[in-house]
């Protein structure tokens, strides 16, 4: 896992993009990634949001939890709504589309929400997932289908 990778593949994938010139410049690889504590994130990388610095770690937390293979388990949940632990952040976008919430999908882009935030982070819940994809706490209807979604989704995952 090169630092190329690091800083457009998985920085893609974990939905943070933004830092992508940040890894590149510190040469951030598999190896450096293993090791990033959150005094990293914001020290050397200014990485501030503290969601920004969870999600990344639960990235690297899932990394570890498949061996650091990139690819595993992803494939056989693209197109079925099963095992969100793995789920990029473009996953999550999709399954986002396919509960008829296509309008809010577009606000997870650089949010840092994919499926180990979704399933490791016990703080994440429905009202965390409501306010990143901009659902107005007004929408209690919209609210309450996103709250059976993530059940049904999550429940089992945790």
């Amino acid at each position: 896992m090169d630092h190329h990778w690091v800083a457009k593949a998985w920085l893609s994938d974990v939905g943070l993009p933004q830092y992508s010139q940040a890894f590149h410049n510190h040469l951030i690889d598999g190896r450096v990634l293993n090791s990033l504590t959150r005094r990293d994130l914001e020290r050397h990388l200014n990485i501030t949001k503290k969601f920004h610095q969870v999600s990344l770690l639960l990235g690297i937390e899932l990394l570890q939890l498949l061996h650091f293979d990139k690819e595993a388990r992803r494939i056989q949940c693209e197109h079925h709504n099963v095992d969100p632990l793995v789920w990029t952040t473009h996953r999550v976008m999709k399954w986002i589309r396919d509960i008829d919430l296509k309008e809010f999908a577009e606000s997870l882009l650089n949010s840092g929400v994919h499926g180990a935030v979704m399933v490791l982070d016990p703080t994440f819940n429905t009202d965390t997932m409501a306010t990143v994809l901009g659902i107005s706490s007004s929408k209690h209807m919209v609210r309450r289908h996103l709250v059976e979604e993530m059940k049904t989704l999550i429940g089992q995952a945790r």
